[in-house]
């Protein structure tokens, strides 16, 4: 049967194409691997500069050791109340080093990254920001870089650096709200807890949640063995307003 009904003709629907796979298997325990975070969500230092919620392609490093409290949002793409009330919400620093400190992992990167990814360039992200922040992880000897995203052009933007990160060496995750979009834009692996956008992490204050949700995420890591795999996690929060 012939499809092509004209020579030459396009649809006018635009069709978007996945970037081709990038992927670095994970080859030590977890119990021995270094941990990085970034959050495409605004999340930054209460004494930072803020985000341009216009579009903004510049991050912000955030030491790991940062006590939560000094931490903020800055983004205008999604409802920030769950991260005002808890940032480990979105940037789980907190669980993270209960983990380290519990051997569930090795250790923490000395520098997180927060961006705000709503409305970014995506050639900046591509060409500077995401090789940039991969480079800094690789010379700290990151072998895992998990990540959040707030708003469905955050997840892009969150995907767009983990590929660098992935393509530098380090074993990348996204925890998704939107997991569509970032399966779409390349992400190398996805976990998805049941929640609303700006608590990728987990409801905030549920320490219980939000350290679950990390666990699985890290396992995953640990059992994925090709680009592109999805794992819905058996967690879910509703914001109720």
């Amino acid at each position: 049967m012939q499809l092509t009904t004209a020579p030459g003709l396009r649809s006018e629907i635009y069709v978007p194409i996945t970037p081709k796979p990038v992927w670095t298997p994970l080859k030590k325990p977890l119990s021995q691997c270094k941990v990085a975070f970034i959050t495409s969500g605004g999340i930054h230092n209460k004494k930072q500069i803020p985000f341009n919620t216009a579009g903004d392609s510049t991050y912000r490093e955030i030491p790991s050791d940062t006590p939560s409290s000094e931490l903020m949002v800055t983004h205008g793409g999604f409802d920030n109340s769950d991260i005002n009330k808890d940032v480990n919400a979105m940037l789980p620093i907190d669980r993270l080093r209960e983990l380290r400190d519990q051997g569930f992992i090795a250790s923490l990167v000395d520098t997180f990254y927060g961006f705000m990814g709503g409305g970014g360039n995506v050639d900046k992200f591509t060409n500077v920001t995401g090789p940039e922040i991969a480079h800094k992880l690789k010379e700290e000897g990151a072998d895992i870089v998990l990540a959040t995203g707030g708003c469905g052009t955050c997840h892009r933007s969150a995907t767009i650096v983990l590929r660098a990160c992935e393509a530098a060496g380090m074993s990348t995750c996204l925890i998704a709200a939107l997991p569509p979009i970032a399966r779409q834009q390349g992400a190398p692996r996805i976990t998805a807890p049941h929640v609303p956008i700006g608590s990728n992490a987990g409801e905030p204050n549920n320490q219980e949640m939000q350290t679950g949700i990390l666990k699985d995420t890290l396992d995953a890591v640990e059992e994925f063995d090709h680009f592109g795999q999805l794992k819905m996690l058996p967690y879910e929060y509703r914001h109720n307003v």
